[in-house]
């Protein structure tokens, strides 16, 4: 199922507001963390619960890349591959949130759900 409700539309492009609004590249700010897990949290909301992880995911540009041809299943396993590579490596978690593949896989979602355009 990919049609999203008014609901779900308005929490994925709220959450992604909030993503798009956090400095990039400073690594003492505090909303790393919570925004992520909210990120975490709308996905499985929509849709898009954590699939099973195959790996590590693709550099922050390539992820982007496949999030923007991604189908649901595929946006699935982004979003698996992302969530057990932060919690293996939260240290090295900060470049796929400065690069934007959070916001990637919630704009995909919307175009998926028919509330926007590419």
């Amino acid at each position: 199922m990919s049609a999203l409700s008014a609901v779900e539309t308005e929490q994925v492009r709220e959450i992604r507001a909030r993503l798009n609004r956090v400095p990039k590249g400073q690594p003492g700010d505090k909303s790393v963390g919570p925004l992520s897990k909210g990120f975490f949290d709308v996905a499985a909301r929509v849709g898009l619960p954590a699939a099973p992880s195959d790996g590590a995911p693709p550099a922050p540009v390539e992820a982007i890349a496949a999030a923007a041809e991604a189908d649901m299943a595929g946006l699935a396993r982004l979003v698996g591959q992302l969530a057990a590579f932060r919690s293996a490596s939260p240290e090295k978690w900060r470049p796929y949130f400065d690069a934007g593949v959070m916001q990637a896989i919630l704009t995909r979602r919307l175009v998926l759900g028919g509330k926007e355009r590419i």
